[in-house]
């Protein structure tokens, strides 16, 4: 059964609309249509119990005044500070209709270049955008890296996806690969460095202009 939410419409719009329902501990959102958007909102324990954190849920069911339409979510805004959900928005969908989500990514098995080798899995791809069927979308998707050797990489390209999913092999990404440990430390110092030039750069670049 589909996880259905319960909200109302709501009339009045704007950022003081939208505190002021914040604080009385709802949230706003809107839901494409597929004819007029409708703003809506919706409790936030009623958000919190049944969706959260969650990211691939196929489609909800949205109960608006008693009238239930099936729906993906698009996007969920948070806040950053206290980690409640600032804003909803949601897609109108027919079981049929193809959607573009996000879905997440697990790894199966131990890989050989770990078990034999020593050396680290690296699971760099945790989340596949995917073109499916609305009632199809799935909670995961699980890749077996068992037979990745230390150096082998694990490209999208390389493994076969389940039927009725579609992707973007445009850049062909790296799901997981087995690497040395001295190569790990290498990286994350690489990392670490471009972080760095990254906040020296936006430091720079907020420093006020000297007067002449």
């Amino acid at each position: 059964m589909p996880i259905q939410l319960v909200m109302e419409k709501r009339f009045k719009l704007g950022s003081r609309e939208s505190r002021r329902l914040r604080r009385t501990a709802s949230i706003p959102g809107i839901v494409y249509g597929q004819g007029a958007d409708v703003a809506v909102k919706i409790d936030l324990s009623e958000f919190m119990s049944k969706i959260g954190f969650s990211r691939s849920l196929g489609i909800v069911e949205l109960d608006i005044e008693g009238n239930v339409v099936k729906s993906i979510i698009k996007e969920v805004q948070w806040d950053t500070l206290t980690d409640k959900p600032l804003h909803l928005d949601f897609q109108q969908v027919s079981d049929n209709q193809l959607v573009l989500v996000p879905v997440p990514v697990k790894l199966s098995g131990i890989p050989v270049g770990v078990s034999i080798d020593g050396g680290i899995l690296d699971h760099t791809m945790h989340e596949l955008e995917v073109t499916v069927k609305a009632v199809d979308i799935p909670s995961e998707i699980t890749f077996d890296v068992t037979e990745l050797h230390l150096g082998d990489r694990l490209h999208l390209s390389d493994v076969d996806l389940p039927e009725g999913l579609a992707v973007d092999l445009a850049f062909d990404p790296v799901i997981a690969s087995v690497i040395a440990p001295k190569a790990l430390l290498v990286k994350e110092e690489e990392e670490e460095e471009a972080e760095e030039g990254t906040e020296e750069e936006a430091a720079e670049g907020t420093e006020a202009p000297s007067e002449e």
